[in-house]
C-alpha cells in the first residue's frame, strides 16, 4: 500500500460518518476492514422510532453484506422467499421465481429493523479501526483544503476532531446535507405509508398488490409473521391507524391474500415523497442513503439503494486510500457521484412511474396494465429484465461483489 503524506496522517480519523443507520454502519464496516480509521456518530440511537420497520432485502443487499462478513450473522433474523406474486387489484398476476434471476434458491429476504440493526452495530463496533459514539450530536463542521474540522456534543462534553472526509448518512432531514448547502428536488405524493405486522398461516411468498388507492405489500417474516406496507391517501391511512383492531383487519382482508389475520405489531404512518439531492458530493463531503435520495415505498427499494451507495462509495475510497490519494479530494469523490447519481435517478424515476401507472382506476389504463401483465407472465425475458432491475443486479457494480 502506498503511504499517505504527513497531512493525511495528522487527521484524527480518515472518515467521519454522521448517522448510525444500516447504511452508515455498512459503509463503516467496508472502510474499517480495509484499513481506514472511521468514526461513526449517532445522535438518537439507531433504534429510535424504527424498531418495527420492515425491509425487503434484495439479492444485491445480500451480496453487499456477504462481502463484509455480515450476512452469516443476519441469516437467523431474516425470512427468505422464493416467489413474488404481483397483481393489479387482485387480478392479472405475474409470478416471479428464482429461475427469473438465474438463482437456485431465494429471490430475496425480509427482516425487521429491530432485529438486524443490533447485529450490524455489534459487528461494526468490534472492527478495530472503527469507533462508534452514540448519543453524540453534530454541532457543525468546517471544510479546509486539507481536512474537515468537526464539532460535536457528547453528553455534557464538547468535542472537536479533524477528518479527511465527512459522510452524511443521517436520513431524509440530513443535517450534513443542509449545513453543506446541498439542495434537493422532488415532490410529495398526497399519500402516506401505513406499516404494521400481522400473524397469518401461509407459505413465505412476497405479495405486491396494486390498487387505485396505492400499492399494498405483504412481506413474510420469521415465525409466521408478515410485514404490511400499505400506501394510501393521507386521511385514509391516518384513519386506519386509529380504528379498533377488528375494524382495521376487516378493512385489510379484501385487499390481501389472507382471510384470517391477527394483528401482531403497532400501526405506524408516515408521508411518502420523492427526493433527489442536487449533488452527492462536495470537497471533503459525501452523502449516502436517505440523506441523498428518497423514493416511494413500492418495491421496497429504499434501504437497498442506500446500501448500494455505501458499497460504491466504499470501493471508491478504499481504492483511493490504497493508491495513497487524499480521499477527501473532489476528483476522488466525483467518481462516486458520477457512478451513483444517474443510477439512483433512473431507479427513482422507474419507481415513481410504477406507482403512478398502477395507482389509477381509469379504465383504459387498467386495460393496458392488464395486457402488460399478461405479456410479462408469458414472456420470460420481460420478467427477467424487470426483476434484475428491481433486484439491483444491473449497471456497474462494485468489483468485489
Amino acid at each position: 500500500m502506498t503511504g499517505l503524506d504527513h497531512t493525511h496522517k495528522n487527521w484524527d480519523y480518515d472518515v467521519l460518518i454522521v448517522g448510525g443507520s444500516l447504511v452508515g454502519l455498512t459503509l463503516a464496516a467496508w472502510l474499517g476492514q480495509n484499513g481506514l480509521r472511521v468514526l461513526v456518530i449517532e445522535a438518537q440511537g439507531g433504534m429510535a422510532g424504527a424498531p418495527a420497520r420492515v425491509y425487503a432485502l434484495m439479492p444485491l443487499t445480500q451480496m453487499i453484506w456477504e462481502s463484509v462478513g455480515l450476512w452469516s450473522r443476519l441469516v437467523p433474523w431474516v425470512q427468505s422467499y422464493n416467489r413474488i406474486d404481483l397483481s393489479d387489484q387482485g387480478r392479472h398476476a405475474v409470478v416471479f421465481t428464482p429461475a427469473d434471476l438465474g438463482r437456485k434458491h431465494a429471490l430475496g429476504y425480509v427482516a425487521e429493523h429491530g432485529t438486524v440493526w443490533p447485529v450490524v452495530r455489534e459487528f461494526v463496533t468490534h472492527i478495530p479501526t472503527v469507533t462508534y459514539w452514540d448519543a453524540t450530536q453534530l454541532v457543525d463542521f468546517h471544510s479546509a483544503p486539507t481536512e474537515v474540522t468537526v464539532r460535536m456534543q457528547r453528553a455534557d462534553q464538547s468535542l472537536s476532531v479533524t477528518v479527511g472526509l465527512i459522510v452524511g448518512a443521517d436520513g431524509a432531514a440530513s443535517q450534513v446535507r443542509q449545513q453543506a448547502g446541498i439542495g434537493t428536488w422532488g415532490w410529495r405524493y398526497g399519500q402516506s405509508c401505513l406499516t404494521t405486522v400481522i400473524q397469518a398461516n401461509a407459505d413465505p411468498v412476497a405479495y405486491e398488490r396494486f390498487w387505485p388507492s396505492g400499492p399494498l405489500a405483504f412481506l413474510p417474516l420469521p415465525q409466521g409473521r408478515w410485514g404490511i406496507v400499505w400506501t394510501l391517501p393521507h386521511a385514509q391511512a391516518a384513519g386506519l391507524v386509529a380504528v379498533p383492531v377488528a375494524e382495521f383487519l376487516a378493512q385489510l382482508v379484501p385487499y390481501g391474500p389472507f382471510e384470517q389475520m391477527v394483528l401482531a405489531g403497532e400501526r405506524r404512518c408516515f408521508p411518502v415523497g420523492w427526493r433527489q439531492a442536487s449533488r452527492y458530493v462536495k470537497p471533503r463531503l459525501a452523502l449516502v442513503g436517505d440523506a441523498a435520495h428518497g423514493c416511494h415505498p413500492v418495491g421496497g427499494q429504499g434501504l437497498n439503494l442506500g446500501l448500494r451507495d455505501a458499497a460504491t462509495l466504499g470501493e471508491v475510497l478504499v481504492l483511493a486510500h490504497q493508491r495513497g490519494e487524499d480521499i477527501g479530494q473532489l476528483k476522488v469523490l466525483h467518481q462516486y457521484e458520477r457512478w451513483r447519481w444517474p443510477q439512483v435517478l433512473l431507479s427513482l424515476m422507474f419507481i415513481d412511474s410504477l406507482n403512478r401507472v398502477f395507482s389509477q382506476g381509469w379504465w383504459p389504463l387498467v386495460s393496458i396494465r392488464a395486457a402488460g401483465l399478461r405479456l410479462m407472465q408469458r414472456v420470460g425475458g420481460l420478467r427477467r429484465l424487470s426483476l434484475h432491475f428491481m433486484a439491483g443486479l444491473w449497471g456497474r457494480l462494485p468489483d468485489n461483489l
